[in-house]
């Protein structure tokens, strides 16, 4: 689809015109991290997207940690009326765009698991990505197939900076509708080589940031050959199941029913979102636990994300934004973990 070019000066024409598709939301630099916060007329010139992916991932665009779904009594089963608010997100970075697709996969095109909640909050979201300016000391998405830059078919519009102002390509029709009636020019070629040589140059530098972990067989391969390596000890060891690594993660979506008696009799059902580091995750009828050792579970997050989903829908699902290695209180590195399989495997 067509790029056009976006002078400096009209950015905020760019960001009244897209309030036409719902409430816009841009994400900020705070001394705490990138942060998403709601734009209200505000001037936006001198904007300058955040050099890196946000501190929190974007699932929470689209999930709450706790969800009514539904009431009941006797027979007598009532669902929750679904509302989604049609909203714009500027500034998506690359990770997060291939976390939403990995949820899409699951939530949204795979009969066997659609959530209704989920698809309309999706539908009703404008995702406008955005080129990363520079890499954090925990990202790795090269290693994963990605880049510091939003990939095709991941996003509506993106937004990639050039001397003169930015680039903004078409990703989707819903896109294309959302850009209908505002004018721009065509981007030079000139400019889209400047944005290829930018990419290149910031891939280049995450590709030297993680020669060290690289790995010549497939994290699919190492995983599911490698169940008792003495590698899991080693990296688990430190793993004090608090849990930061997957609630920080763009693309796990662990999550617990249950159901919440009122006083009138009627009976609230939710879906909350959990994790399969918590003990209690796994608990089945009986009491039996089949993985009540705090290994083992650490050893099912590396086994859904680079096997199980693998196996199931031909993708990681990581996209390595790196957030889990920033928050863990034990200092783990899923890079780290990865390449000591194959260092132990070829012992």
């Amino acid at each position: 689809m067509p790029a056009y070019f976006l002078p400096k000066e009209r950015f905020g024409e760019l960001i009244k015109h897209l309030s036409k598709f719902g409430k816009v939301y841009r994400y900020e630099q705070t001394p705490s991290g990138s942060r998403l916060r709601l734009l209200e007329g505000e001037n936006q010139d001198g904007y300058l997207f955040p050099p890196i992916r946000s501190a929190e991932p974007a699932k929470f665009l689209f999930v709450k940690a706790r969800q009514k779904v539904a009431e009941y009594f006797n027979d007598e089963w009532r669902e929750v009326e679904i509302k989604a608010e049609p909203k714009v997100i500027i500034g998506l970075k690359g990770c997060d765009l291939a976390a939403i697709k990995i949820w899409d996969n699951v939530f949204r095109d795979d009969p066997q698991y659609k959530d209704l909640f989920y698809m309309a909050k999706r539908e009703n979201t404008l995702l406008v990505g955005a080129d990363c300016t520079d890499i954090g000391p925990d990202c790795f998405c090269n290693l994963l197939g990605g880049g510091p830059y939003p990939k095709e078919g991941t996003y509506d519009l993106s937004i990639s900076p050039v001397d003169e102002g930015f680039v903004v390509e078409i990703g989707s029709d819903k896109g294309k509708s959302a850009l209908e009636g505002f004018d721009m020019q065509l981007a030079t070629d000139n400019m889209l080589s400047e944005i290829r040589s930018r990419r290149e140059k910031l891939l280049s530098k995450l590709e030297e940031q993680n020669a060290e972990f690289k790995t010549k067989t497939s994290y699919r391969e190492l995983v599911e050959k490698n169940p008792e390596s003495e590698a899991w000890a080693v990296h688990g060891a430190t793993c004090v199941a608090c849990a930061a690594c997957t609630y920080v993660c763009p693309t796990c979506f662990c999550f617990q029913i249950y159901d919440i008696p009122r006083p009138d009799g009627i009976n609230e059902r939710y879906i909350a979102l959990d994790s399969c580091k918590y003990q209690r995750f796994s608990f089945m009828a009986g009491g039996l636990n089949p993985r009540g050792r705090l290994i083992e579970r650490f050893k099912h997050r590396y086994n859904h994300k680079f096997f199980h989903y693998h196996w199931r829908y031909g993708i990681y699902a990581c996209t390595g934004c790196g957030r889990c290695i920033e928050n863990c209180m034990g200092k783990i590195d899923i890079r780290k973990t990865l390449k000591s399989l194959e260092n132990y495997q070829s012992k």
